[in-house]
């Protein structure tokens, strides 16, 4: 399984550098510089070429309907869709090297926590999408080659697939961080069970630091990401969705209308296609909201009442940040977090007092006594 998830990473890494959606490599790496500059060449001059045929479907002034005008709308998006992201490629590409330094710092500190296990089903399941996006195509083209469907079908195929590696590219990097929390949230669950009395020169202290920091690490891993494909991921979402609405309203009219089969097998490919890309991030997207109200819901049990002011500030500290999905249930846990250390500086502080009572109480009969005795000296 594990070579198998490594021959997958190292595929998808050439698929996306021939398609453009990887930074430029530095001016030192000349000649994969020049043939990355001569790629994007050729994305350009393709997606040019797309966009002039798709204004020239526009001008057509004979036999304009809603189905060719929407199938011309989609036409156009999809390739500005592709100009935007082969910029986005190049104008991001601080934010994608810090990204690629952020997950790095996030595998050693797991490590460090002896956490790292990978992820064992990445692969399988960004292969099964890759295999789902085929067989639609397959379909498609039959279909297409029966009832002469889409005449463009064939010359779209290049930019559909650089959407779909995209997709593929954003799914492959929120399923690794949906990890790294995940494992996170166990660390975190199994100090919030432990002890609840602070020992000193223990390990919570190393522990609950290190749990900090790889905490940060992961909050800014999804910043990051959000800065590195906020536009493209919007832009993805709003044509694949407008073209699953699309295709769906065409099923509609072709189930009651004239019903031909291979209208259908067409259009229920497509609906398949970009239902199962769009299902796929939001699914993912969900999954880390749910790690990070879960992670935010821990923090709060952290708190222990008996244990040293350092670690209780440390936790403090944990709760300043939050994964990206729940500021709210975030917001409730710190001020959960703040009563129960105002408790516990409430019940150290009684604890105190009663000391300090008890140490007066002590002095005054320890006076008292000390009177007595003079007393009884003097009558003697």
């Amino acid at each position: 399984m594990k070579s198998f998830e490594c021959l997958t990473a190292r595929c998808l890494q050439v698929v996306y550098w021939l398609m453009g959606l990887l930074p430029l490599p530095p001016g030192s790496q000349f000649i994969r510089l020049l043939f990355a500059l001569l790629l994007r060449c050729i994305w350009s001059l393709y997606f040019y070429i797309m966009i002039y045929s798709g204004i020239k479907f526009l001008w057509k002034e004979q036999g304009l309907t809603i189905s060719y005008i929407t199938g011309s709308a989609l036409f156009l998006g999809y390739s500005m869709l592709g100009v935007l992201l082969q910029i986005e490629s190049i104008f991001k590409q601080r934010s994608q090297e810090r990204l690629q330094d952020l997950r790095f710092q996030s595998q050693l500190q797991m490590q460090r926590l002896a956490m790292s296990r990978g992820c064992p089903r990445r692969a399988l399941r960004l292969f099964v999408l890759i295999v789902t996006q085929l067989v639609s195509d397959a379909a498609k083209f039959w279909a297409n080659s029966r009832a002469k469907v889409s005449p463009v079908l064939a010359i779209t195929m290049p930019q559909m697939w650089l959407l779909r590696i995209r997709y593929v590219q954003l799914l492959e990097q929120v399923i690794e961080m949906n990890q790294r929390a995940l494992q996170l949230r166990h660390s975190l669950l199994c100090l919030a069970d432990s002890n609840d009395i602070w020992q000193p020169f223990g390990q919570q202290d190393r522990h609950l630091q290190t749990l900090r920091l790889t905490y940060d690490c992961i909050f800014e891993c999804y910043l990051t990401f959000s800065d590195c494909y906020g536009w493209g991921m919007l832009g993805l979402q709003v044509m694949c969705g407008f073209e699953f609405v699309s295709n769906a309203y065409w099923i509609i009219t072709e189930a009651y209308q004239d019903q031909q089969l291979y209208m259908l097998v067409y259009n229920s490919a497509t609906c398949f296609a970009m239902g199962s890309l769009i299902t796929s991030l939001f699914w993912y997207g969900d999954a880390s909201t749910q790690n990070s109200r879960q992670i935010g819901c821990l923090i709060s049990k952290l708190v222990k009442p008996l244990g040293s002011k350092r670690y209780n500030d440390l936790v403090y500290v944990c709760s300043g940040r939050h994964l990206p999905g729940h500021p709210h249930t975030v917001h409730v846990c710190r001020e959960e977090l703040t009563g129960c250390l105002a408790k516990t500086r409430n019940r150290n502080r009684n604890f105190d007092r009663i000391e300090q009572t008890g140490m007066r109480r002590r002095e005054e009969g320890a006076f008292i006594i000390n009177g007595e005795l003079q007393q009884i000296n003097c009558n003697s």
